[in-house]
């Protein structure tokens, strides 16, 4: 990725955290990336294709945080829990503003198809990873249904955080994920 591209990205990205898509206008972004509007529309025609590849770039840096918290774990009840102890630990940092892809979703619902294409698009590689971190020790079908369910506590824990300040939601989610894994009588190893 070129500089200016990445100034444009990481700029919106900050800015679209912290004050909301809709919000945020394009001739902000320019100004406070310091880049010129010629420049701004060569990489991105509209605001929604600047949106859509700052959920992709939020996407994939997301992915690879959640890999790195779960690789010094064996245990797949450890690796599960890895992830919900790098929630907590996100939701409690200051660069916490609640998840970008479900205020996306919030905000352009229907509207704007391919940020909402994006933003689900996390969720469901998100549940993939999940599935992926429980399939050795359950069977597929139970593997998804599982991840699925967690990456449902998880965006409730961020929710929760987000609108009533529970920093400890993705604690008490867990808490929820593990009865769960529990109550379904799985044996994970």
């Amino acid at each position: 990725m070129s500089e200016k591209k990445k100034a444009l990205v990481e700029t919106a990205t900050r800015l679209f955290a912290q004050y909301g898509y809709h919000a945020v206008g394009i001739d902000r972004i320019i100004a406070e990336s310091q880049v010129a509007k010629m420049t701004m529309y060569k990489y991105f025609p509209s605001k929604s294709k600047l949106v859509v590849e700052v959920l992709n770039t939020q996407s994939a840096a997301r992915a690879a945080d959640i890999a790195s918290a779960v690789a010094p774990h064996s245990d797949t009840l450890e690796k599960l829990h890895a992830v919900f102890l790098w929630h907590h630990t996100w939701i409690n940092s200051d660069a916490f503003t609640g998840c970008m892809f479900i205020n996306a979703a919030a905000e352009f619902h229907a509207e704007e198809n391919e940020i909402l294409t994006a933003a689900a698009a996390q969720k469901e590689g998100f549940i993939r990873t999940l599935a992926g971190i429980l399939g050795g020790a359950v069977e597929a079908e139970n593997a998804e249904k599982i991840a699925r369910r967690c990456v449902a506590l998880l965006d409730g824990a961020t929710i929760s955080a987000q609108i009533n300040g529970r920093l400890d939601a993705a604690l008490e989610a867990w808490e929820m994920a593990a009865g769960l894994v529990e109550s379904e009588h799985l044996q994970i190893a």
